[in-house]
């Protein structure tokens, strides 16, 4: 784990160096996307833009030590980060489409200093799971081990989870929402979702922060957005869950149904990562209430 930390340090340090004597990093690729049956072809080429972002991205040199690194996964959504705040000037263009597929051509530009910002934040944060002891590891092993064997035996031992309408950042509600989002977290052996607050063990609060459309150009635009999951009950303050997503789409399509489709596409996310927290925290509180039923 040393050695992990110290060629990460040692990466940030030459990169540092990188990022001051380059101003930008230019990105191109090409890319094609599968037509989905009754899609149309600017939401195919919306899908294909996102796409070849990633791709132009993977094929800068700068992230060649990341691959060595991270895994596809977490390369893939350190990338992501990358894409969302740090492309700039990105502009599309269509070289080939047909019945079957839409292909295009992205060509946009990157901050070797945003690039090390979002690096670094990232790094940190998986530093955090790799920096472990042996001790570290045994522990998580007997998590793991309790989780399996642990689960609620009666009624009593599940937990109630209340799920709160979404908000918005101008101070507005929806159900519509929160009706997704409960489809979305109410199958879990650990809880079980009410409709009394005042009853819940967890509150999970969901909350849209940022919903935000730029014109790229004539033909395209770009929604950016932020939605987190608050969720109290898991320690002494609220934690959160966060996503953070960008999506371009053409002019001639609705903003509302673009925006309506990554709301869910966030909320369902984040309710992966909500349920987990809460499956956790209760796999402990069994595992403790067993121990004191034994001794």
């Amino acid at each position: 784990m040393r050695l992990f930390l110290s060629t990460i340090l040692g990466f940030i340090s030459a990169f540092n160096a990188l990022a001051q004597e380059a101003e930008s990093l230019e990105i191109n690729a090409n890319t094609c996307e599968k037509m989905l049956e009754g899609e149309s072809p600017s939401s195919a080429r919306v899908r294909a833009v996102d796409k070849a972002v990633l791709l132009g991205l993977k094929n800068l040199p700068v992230f060649e030590e990341d691959k060595q690194i991270l895994n596809s996964h977490d390369l893939n959504v350190m990338l992501y980060r990358i894409a969302d705040d740090c492309v700039q000037d990105l502009s599309s263009k269509v070289v080939k489409t047909d019945d079957q597929k839409v292909c295009v051509q992205i060509n946009g530009f990157v901050n070797p200093k945003s690039i090390e910002e979002v690096r670094k934040d990232f790094l940190e944060q998986q530093g955090d799971q790799k920096e472990m002891t042996d001790e570290d590891i045994s522990e998580i092993v007997s998590s793991v081990d309790a989780g399996l064997a642990f689960m609620p035996q009666s009624l009593e031992d599940v937990a109630l989870v209340f799920v709160a309408p979404l908000e918005f950042y101008n101070g507005s509600t929806s159900l519509k929402y929160t009706t997704y989002l409960k489809e979305k977290v109410k199958e879990n052996p650990y809880y079980y979702l009410t409709e009394q607050k005042d009853l819940a063990d967890y509150v999970i609060l969901p909350k849209l922060l940022k919903a935000k459309v730029d014109t790229l150009d004539k033909s395209h635009k770009r929604l950016q957005m932020v939605l987190v999951l608050e969720i109290s009950g898991l320690s002494d303050e609220n934690r959160v869950v966060s996503q953070n997503r960008f999506l371009l789409f053409s002019s001639e399509n609705d903003e509302q149904e673009i925006a309506s489709r990554l709301i869910k596409k966030l909320i369902n996310a984040a309710a992966q990562e909500a349920m987990r927290k809460i499956e956790l925290k209760e796999q402990k509180r069994l595992e403790e209430k067993t121990v004191r039923r034994k001794n």
